[in-house]
């Protein structure tokens, strides 16, 4: 499929506004792991835009570590939703702000860094 690197960045995009549109327009703060997400989400949207454009496969070199480490942030604070013993957040993450489908931010965050992970991983070893 063409249309890899595209892909991967509206899921990059969709996620940066979501965590904008809460923080900026909402005035929600973020917890501590939400902005380790952040760190990983934000340079992803733009390498991801800028490869897209320029259809360069290289970028999947530095997309993938950020994917990965979004991911683990993700993971650890959905765990600490699901399981409030293992919660690394504080109070704040105690009660989710939000719910799609009975899945928390952390929970949509961690499968949209999947997404783009295991997407790339394929985009890859493609020729």
């Amino acid at each position: 499929m063409k249309n890899f690197l595209y892909w991967c960045w509206v899921v990059a995009l969709l996620g940066c506004g979501a965590s904008l549109y809460y923080g900026e327009i909402l005035m929600i703060e973020p917890c501590r792991m939400c902005w380790y997400q952040r760190m990983a989400l934000f340079p992803l949207a733009l390498i991801l835009g800028i490869a897209a454009y320029r259809n360069d496969r290289s970028a999947v070199r530095y997309a993938i570590p950020l994917a990965v480490f979004g991911f683990a942030a993700a993971a650890v604070q959905a765990v600490g939703i699901h399981f409030p013993s293992f919660q690394l957040c504080g109070k704040e993450c105690a009660k989710p702000i939000f719910t799609l489908l009975g899945l928390t931010f952390p929970d949509l965050s961690a499968l949209g860094f999947a997404a783009i992970g295991i997407i790339l991983s394929f985009y890859s070893d493609k020729k």
